[in-house]
């Protein structure tokens, strides 16, 4: 039996947003903690938090723009099959097959993420977001079964 999943327009946004923003918040958090242990403040702190939500805008906007019609690229995509499991990663495939399979963990890191182990250590790892709620429901209980 097969099962596709393909990530939706939406949740690709969506998952683009919540991983730039952990990402944001990494990369702000040593500009917030210096002046703090150094007792001075930082100066033009705002320019930096600018140009980096204009860059994730900037690439959101050339995704929706561009990635559409028949020359579309899926994203993010996940397959079952009889012989494993196959994730797409704009146009990267990476497979387990059910043998190596180890089972599937949800890491409740900063960001969340879920782990398709596998046998020979080639693990398959996505953001939680990366599906809709509906397909990681679908994705879970499906994995749960084998």
């Amino acid at each position: 039996m097969r099962k596709i999943y393909i990530q939706s327009q939406f949740q690709s946004i969506f998952n683009r947003l919540y991983l730039s923003l952990i990402q944001l918040f990494w990369m702000i958090l040593p500009f917030i903690l210096m002046p703090i242990l150094m007792d001075e403040p930082y100066k033009d702190f705002s320019f930096t938090i600018y140009g980096l939500f204009i860059g994730v805008g900037c690439i959101t906007l050339w995704l929706i723009i561009f990635n559409s019609g028949k020359s579309k690229l899926i994203g993010h995509g996940l397959e079952f099959d009889d012989g494993g499991i196959v994730y797409t990663n704009y146009g990267s495939n990476k497979a387990i097959s059910w043998g190596d399979f180890n089972g599937c963990v949800v890491k409740y890191s900063f960001p969340r993420m879920v782990v398709l182990s596998s046998t020979n250590k080639q693990n398959i790892e996505f953001s939680y977001y990366t599906f809709s709620s509906k397909q990681r429901r679908e994705i879970f209980v499906y994995l749960d079964s084998k």
